[in-house]
């Protein structure tokens, strides 16, 4: 290896080595600040402290965005979670479907969903699905799913929704379409069409909306 291409990985080396601890230390000013925000703070910063060494600024920041929108649904919901030995295999669920999160829409829906279920608006396989729906969504589903929500149905035949054609299948999937039958006219062909469902509207309205 010649001395300018051991010169140039050494300089990459320690330049890495500076980013990382520079991220580190952001990641950590982050908190602090955050965590003064927030109620009961001395309840949960040592468990956000230990959540903070193995965990990047990303998922500090999922974390303390489910505790915030928590706690301005339901101000001392935190401090009852926590102090409740009951939920400590929830806990960990949460926080094993936060890690499988990268945007903030998704860790404030976490919270209104575990809200809904410690409420008993919802069941506990209810909480699984929708949960597993959030962690598969990104900015396009995002998107998509305030597109479907915003569709028009036929005013004229309200039994068929005939705008909602060639969908996401993964909307199918999530059991917020269902194909309906659409009337065959002479000389046409048949098209699949799909209808929201209730579990679509609930979803929307309780969990994504903000």
């Amino acid at each position: 290896m010649s001395n300018n291409k051991l010169a140039s990985e050494l300089v990459l080396t320690a330049t890495e080595n500076l980013a990382d601890e520079f991220l580190f230390k952001t990641a950590n000013t982050f908190l602090e600040d955050a965590i003064k925000s927030i109620p009961f703070a001395s309840l949960i910063t040592g468990s956000i402290e230990t959540y903070s060494r193995f965990r990047t600024l990303k998922e500090q920041r999922q974390l303390l965005a489910f505790i915030q929108e928590a706690e301005n649904i339901n101000q001392g919901f935190i401090e009852k979670f926590f102090k409740d030995k009951n939920n400590t295999q929830l806990g960990f669920e949460i926080l094993g479907v936060l890690d499988q999160t990268y945007l903030e829409q998704q860790a404030k829906m976490i919270g209104r969903v575990t809200l809904l279920f410690k409420d008993g608006k919802i069941s506990k396989q209810d909480l699984d699905k929708y949960t597993y729906i959030i962690t598969r969504l990104n900015s396009h589903f995002i998107l998509l799913i305030n597109e479907l929500y915003s569709i028009e149905t036929n005013q004229d035949d309200p039994e068929f929704e005939f705008d909602i054609e060639n969908p996401n299948m993964e909307f199918v999937n999530f059991g917020f379409l269902k194909e309906v039958p659409s009337p065959l006219y002479p000389g046409s062909t048949q098209i699949t069409r799909f209808r929201r469902t209730n579990s679509f509207y609930y979803f929307y309205e309780n969990i994504f909306k903000d």
